[in-house]
C-alpha cells in the first residue's frame, strides 16, 4: 500500500512539473481582431434614446506580459439620433436630427484579470480592461429641422475632437489561436459640438441644453488570431550517441572521445 501511494505521489509530481514547463514554452507576443457591432451617442439631440448605428473596426495588439498589453484600436461609426424619438416634451418642440459617418481611432493600454494561454483549457478564457487616449474625426453627416413651418438646416462641415475611451471586455479561446471576444466601450469627448448643436445654441427659440461634453459608446463581437512564439523543450543532459565501436558518448562538439569516423566529417 505505501509502495501504491509513492507511486502517485511520483505520478502528479511529474505530472505537475510537466504541466508547468507546459505553460513556459507558449510566449503569447500579441493579437489581430477585427470586430462589428452597433453605436450610440449621447449628447444635445434627443437625450436618453437609444438607436443603435453600425460600427466594425480593427486592432493590433502588442503584449508586455501575460497580463499587460498596448492596443491599437480603428473603428468606423455611424451616429444618428432624431428628437421625434424622445418622449421628452423640449426636445420634440426642438425638432432635430442629426448623422455623422466618423472614424475613430485610439491607443489603449489592457489590463488583463487572468492569465490567457490558448489551447490550454485552464487558460483560455480572460477578461480584460483597457483605457487609454483616441481622436475622432467625422466624414460626412448632417442636421436638419423636422419641424415643416421653420427652414431646413444642413451642415456639412466636418469636425475633430479628442476622444478618452474606456474598454471592457472578454476573450474566449475556440481553437488554436482563434478566439472570440465581446466587448464595450464608452468613449468621453472634448467636443459639444458632434451632434451640430452646442449647449449655449438656441433653436426654434428654444432655451439651449445643459448636457456638456458629448459621449458615445459601443457594444461589438469579433473573431482574432493570437501571435505566439512556441519554445522548445530545455535540454536536461546532452544526448547520447552510438560510435561505430558502439560506445555511448555525449553529443558534445568539445568532446575528445569521438569516433574515428568523426575526424573526416566537414567542420
Amino acid at each position: 500500500m505505501r509502495r501504491l501511494v509513492f507511486y502517485l505521489f511520483i505520478t502528479c509530481l511529474l505530472s505537475n512539473r510537466t504541466h508547468a514547463q507546459y505553460v513556459q514554452l507558449v510566449e503569447n507576443r500579441g493579437e489581430i481582431g477585427v470586430f462589428q457591432g452597433v453605436a450610440n451617442f449621447r449628447g444635445d439631440i434627443a437625450p436618453g434614446v437609444y438607436n443603435p448605428q453600425s460600427t466594425y473596426g480593427g486592432f493590433y495588439k502588442k503584449l508586455v506580459n501575460d497580463y499587460i498589453g498596448f492596443r491599437f484600436n480603428y473603428e468606423k461609426i455611424t451616429l444618428q439620433l432624431n428628437d421625434n424619438l424622445s418622449t421628452n416634451t423640449y426636445a420634440i418642440s426642438r425638432g432635430l436630427s442629426f448623422e455623422r459617418v466618423s472614424h475613430d481611432a485610439s491607443i489603449m493600454m489592457e489590463l488583463y484579470f487572468l492569465k490567457f494561454i490558448d489551447g490550454y483549457k485552464d487558460y483560455r478564457f480572460a477578461p480584460y480592461l483597457s483605457f487609454g487616449l483616441g481622436a475622432w474625426k467625422s466624414v460626412s453627416g448632417y442636421l436638419s429641422n423636422n419641424i415643416p413651418s421653420t427652414p431646413e438646416l444642413i451642415e456639412a462641415k466636418t469636425i475633430s475632437t479628442i476622444t478618452y475611451p474606456i474598454n471592457l471586455g472578454f476573450k474566449y479561446n475556440v481553437i488554436g489561436p482563434f478566439n472570440i471576444f465581446g466587448e464595450a466601450t464608452y468613449r468621453f469627448t472634448n467636443s459639444d459640438q458632434i451632434d451640430y448643436f452646442a449647449d449655449n445654441e438656441i433653436i426654434n427659440g428654444l432655451q439651449p441644453s445643459a448636457s456638456g461634453k458629448d459621449q458615445y459608446f459601443s457594444l461589438k463581437m469579433g473573431i482574432s488570431y493570437n501571435l505566439k512564439k512556441t519554445w522548445g523543450p530545455d535540454k536536461q543532459y546532452n544526448e547520447k550517441k552510438k560510435t561505430i565501436f558502439g560506445v555511448d558518448e555525449p553529443d558534445d562538439k568539445t568532446s575528445s572521445n569521438k569516433g574515428i569516423l568523426s575526424l573526416f566529417k566537414r567542420k
